[in-house]
This record gives structure tokens, C-alpha cells and sequence, in this order.
């Protein structure tokens, strides 16, 4: 079980709306955690995360990514990574905890590019 502070708001990522023809450097959404949208602490903060990731046209296969940089290359950038596949028309919902450092970012990518449209939303609440 999980206690959810009652005076920690919710971080909201950045996010673009549909993204058409998406291709596998093109982020969905992110939240930074190295810059004025969010911010944490030494030592890190754990977290409970809502991905809610869509496809318009096609099976997709999303990248659910809490990175140590901008880098895309998760063998040197990543510290979590959870593939999730979604169908065609369809958006889905998946919830992961994750204790974030300072400088970590969470972000949505498609493992390979695809026709079509697709979307997504990253939702963060500190567990404090």
C-alpha cells in the first residue's frame, strides 16, 4: 500500500496532443526533472506514475522510460524502461513506481515508427 501526501499536487507532462507519423527519436510526453516544471531532491522521491498511451491506425509498441539524460540510447540514459503494446484505435492505461533522482525525466517513445497517429500523457505524484 501506498500513501498519497494530501498536499503534493500531481506533475503533468508536456504533451503535444496527436502526434502524426511518430518516429522512434520523437517524444510523445516527458516530464523533466531537471528543470522549472519539476524538481527533486537528493536521494530521490518515490513516485507512483500513470503512462496513458493511444494509436489511431495500428498496433503500436510504446517505450515507457524514466532516463538519466536526453540521451535515447537506454543502455547509457536509462535507468527503467517497461515495453507496452496497444492496439489499433485503442489507449490504455499503465501505473509503475519509481523512486526519481535529480536530473531524471520520464518520457514516451515508440519503439518503431508507425502511419498513423499517436498520444500520450505521463501523470507523476509523489508518494509523500
Amino acid at each position: 500500500m501506498s500513501f498519497f501526501g494530501w498536499g503534493t499536487k500531481s506533475i503533468n507532462s508536456t504533451t503535444l496532443g496527436v502526434t502524426t507519423n511518430p518516429t522512434t527519436s520523437g517524444l510523445l510526453a516527458e516530464i523533466d526533472f531537471n528543470s522549472s516544471m519539476a524538481t527533486a531532491r537528493a536521494g530521490g522521491i518515490p513516485m507512483q506514475v500513470s503512462w496513458i498511451v493511444g494509436t489511431q491506425t495500428t498496433l503500436a509498441t510504446f517505450q515507457l522510460e524514466q532516463a538519466l539524460s536526453t540521451g535515447l540510447d537506454m543502455s547509457t540514459a536509462g535507468r527503467d524502461q517497461t515495453i507496452v503494446m496497444v492496439s489499433s484505435g485503442q489507449s490504455a492505461q499503465f501505473v509503475t513506481k519509481h523512486t526519481v533522482e535529480v536530473g531524471d525525466r520520464f518520457r514516451v517513445r515508440l519503439n518503431s515508427s508507425i502511419t498513423g497517429g499517436a498520444a500520450a500523457k505521463i501523470i507523476a505524484e509523489p508518494l509523500i
